[in-house]
């Protein structure tokens, strides 16, 4: 199993970290529009994308962004981490490991928490309709991994951190700050889950970030756990009634 060797790199030059931000904000732009066009528009009755599909125009603006930056910046889907593994036996251990922390993790650092103060529960509600409907269950199992694991892990993963490490350096001290902060803003862009579904999506973020890193930045792999853990969540919304999640 290839993993990723974190040296003590110089600090980032001027120009390379006002590239970054600007790449940022661009991102952060086209997210934006698409998200007010997806509120204007159902404020306005002209169209809703429906409880399932909130955020869905945004995280669609994010990746157009996304794959404008890198058309203007001369890269390539390999700048991302869009490269075949050196070892593919090694994908699915990778996939089921990096499920298997983030399942532990997103249930014992909420209980430990709860011992501290009281912590609000994920708010799943919008997904009520899945208990029991399984056309709707089986269309997330196509839907969500396009929508979601392919545009996210883009857009997190492979562009967030890319522009991150620029600005903090490849070190191991900057490689500790690009995993954090961009969990930390993948966690805040799942408001709509409440604070505990903010605080369970950012571990999410602190787990594939690290996992992206690892594996030596390859995106296959976290898109992959990505799928993964909405497969297994779909499974556990068609089961479970909604008062018992």
């Amino acid at each position: 199993m290839t993993t990723a060797v974190i040296t003590e790199e110089a600090p980032a030059g001027a120009k390379h970290i006002s590239h970054a931000l600007i790449d940022i904000g661009i991102i952060v732009l086209f997210s934006a529009i698409g998200y007010g066009i997806e509120t204007g528009a159902s404020s306005a009755g002209i169209f809703s994308v429906g409880d399932l599909g909130s955020g869905l125009l945004g995280v669609m603006g994010g990746l157009i962004g996304v794959l404008f930056v890198t058309k203007r910046r001369s890269l390539s889907f390999a700048d991302l981490g869009f490269k075949r593994p050196e070892r593919l036996w090694t994908v699915p251990v990778w996939v089921i490991g990096i499920f298997l922390v983030y399942a532990v993790a997103q249930a014992a650092v909420p209980a430990a928490l709860s011992l501290v103060f009281e912590f609000p529960a994920p708010d799943f509600s919008k997904y009520d309709s899945v208990y029991r409907n399984l056309p709707l269950a089986l269309m997330l199992l196509v839907v969500l991994p396009l929508t979601a694991s392919i545009p996210e892990e883009m857009i997190y993963r492979g562009f967030l951190m890319d522009r991150l490490s620029k600005i903090f350096g490849k070190g191991t001290s900057g490689t500790v700050l690009t995993v954090g902060v961009q969990a930390l803003i993948f966690g805040a862009v799942h408001f709509q889950w409440g604070v505990g579904g903010i605080l369970i999506t950012a571990i999410m973020g602190l787990i594939w970030g690290t996992a992206f890193i690892l594996s030596g930045r390859n995106l296959w792999i976290v898109i992959l756990a990505h799928s993964f853990g909405h497969i297994v969540f779909i499974i556990l919304l068609y089961l479970s009634p909604p008062g018992a999640r």
